[in-house]
């Protein structure tokens, strides 16, 4: 009976350890605390190809059904986002989320991946020429960060995105 208790009393102790561990991967300690918001209209200023944007944000009353046109991540586990589209229905897109728990970012990456084809597929139907558009789409993050750029100049939106991320 002693033995069955130790053993209970450890196994508590040890989920306990365990929930404290998975509390604090929200965020690294330098990582900074940026609104996507500023991420993507920062990134939106360097790339002078883009045509008019829209862009939504989770400040939006209507986040939650915006952001499922960009991903079907559950919702729940996004901190804030910001997403810009071009209003003429073209190919260019920009869009930061910051998420709850950086562990998600892996699954909110391959929707964006999913999204990506989705549109790579709608674009070889009605616009071929917005293809390679889509097939240089770059998706990434830095810790709970993530992003997807798709634009003719990605690399110089890919370097802004990163400039928030840089420590001195």
């Amino acid at each position: 009976m002693k033995r069955l208790r130790q053993a209970v009393c450890l196994s508590l102790a040890a989920l306990l350890l365990a929930n404290t561990w998975g509390c604090t991967s929200n965020s690294g300690p330098d990582e900074p605390t940026v609104d996507p918001e500023t991420i993507v209209q920062a990134m939106l200023k360097v790339d002078t190809t883009l045509p008019e944007m829209v862009t939504r944000s989770s400040s939006d009353p209507e986040a939650k059904d915006n952001f499922f046109y960009l991903s079907d991540l559950d919702y729940g586990k996004v901190d804030s986002y910001c997403y810009a589209y071009a209003d003429g229905g073209t190919a260019e897109e920009m869009a930061v989320v910051k998420l709850k728990d950086k562990s998600d970012a892996a699954a909110l990456m391959e929707s964006l991946h999913e999204h990506v084809k989705t549109r790579q597929g709608t674009f070889e139907e009605y616009d071929p020429k917005q293809v390679p558009l889509t097939e240089n789409a770059v998706v990434t993050n830095q810790g709970r960060y993530v992003v997807l750029i798709v634009s003719k100049k990605n690399g110089l939106a890919q370097n802004e995105f990163k400039q928030f991320f840089q420590t001195n």
